[in-house]
């Protein structure tokens, strides 16, 4: 009789120890859960304020160095189209005309024939399109530019009478598959923020009220609580002087 109770109080002993494990494994579960959502939670709004300041320091910066229709366009509300300036020269002035020319370069990068052209201002004010062709450092300094250096270059077409020029790369940024997308001349488009965006447009002078704007809707976070009747997305706008 004692060695059925005993082995009555190990089945119950068993069966209380299962209870208490499976509770320990559902409570460390719901821990587990509930840690992951946070950290979903806490990594999607760091990428999309990410995506904001990009989009809010980047592209007015873009376009406050060129002008409106010019220099810089929107197309179809998604695609902003611009030259990306990336350096300044200041030039020789040449009496006659020549393709190799003498600058005084300061710039964000090296100068790099393979996608770069060069916007000329002459003695008459008007800005000309050149391309460069070919370029080589000659000296480390400028005298009177900080940062400066001198440079050879080797322009597509002959030019007399430059006395600065700007250093610029073809390049689009474009609203596509849920991010901020750059393209360089004909090359893919690159995306330079996490795809946290719902919906997009650029704005341009005659939309925004300003040179660029632009509006934004991003995704709400997993699980994210909106207001009754609120939108799904959070939406930023913003633009540049």
């Amino acid at each position: 009789m004692r060695a059925g109770w005993e082995q009555g109080a190990s089945v119950l002993e068993a069966l209380l120890a299962l209870f208490l494990l499976s509770l320990v494994i559902q409570g460390g579960w719901t821990v587990f859960v509930r840690s992951r959502e946070a950290g979903l939670k806490v990594a999607h709004r760091a990428e999309a304020l990410e995506t904001i300041r990009t989009i809010a320091w980047l592209l007015p910066e873009e376009v406050s160095g060129g002008r409106a229709g010019l220099d810089w366009w929107v197309e179809d509300g998604d695609s902003l189209t611009l030259r990306a300036f990336r350096g300044l020269a200041l030039m020789e002035g040449n009496p006659v005309p020549t393709r190799v020319v003498r600058v005084c370069f300061r710039g964000i990068r090296t100068p790099d024939p393979e996608k770069d052209s060069v916007l000329v201002l002459g003695v008459d004010g008007r800005w000309r399109v050149n391309d460069l062709e070919d370029r080589h450092r000659i000296s480390f300094s400028c005298p009177g530019v900080e940062k400066g250096w001198e440079e050879e270059w080797t322009l597509a077409s002959a030019s007399s009478g430059g006395v600065l020029a700007r250093l610029f790369e073809r390049g689009s940024y474009h609203l596509a598959d849920g991010a901020i997308r750059y393209r360089r001349g004909e090359g893919g488009r690159q995306p330079l923020t996490p795809e946290r965006i719902q919906d997009g447009r650029f704005l341009g002078p005659e939309e925004g009220g300003r040179p660029f704007g632009w509006e934004i809707a991003l995704r709400r976070p997993p699980g994210g609580r909106r207001a009754s009747g609120g939108s799904e997305a959070l939406s930023w706008r913003g633009g540049g002087s």
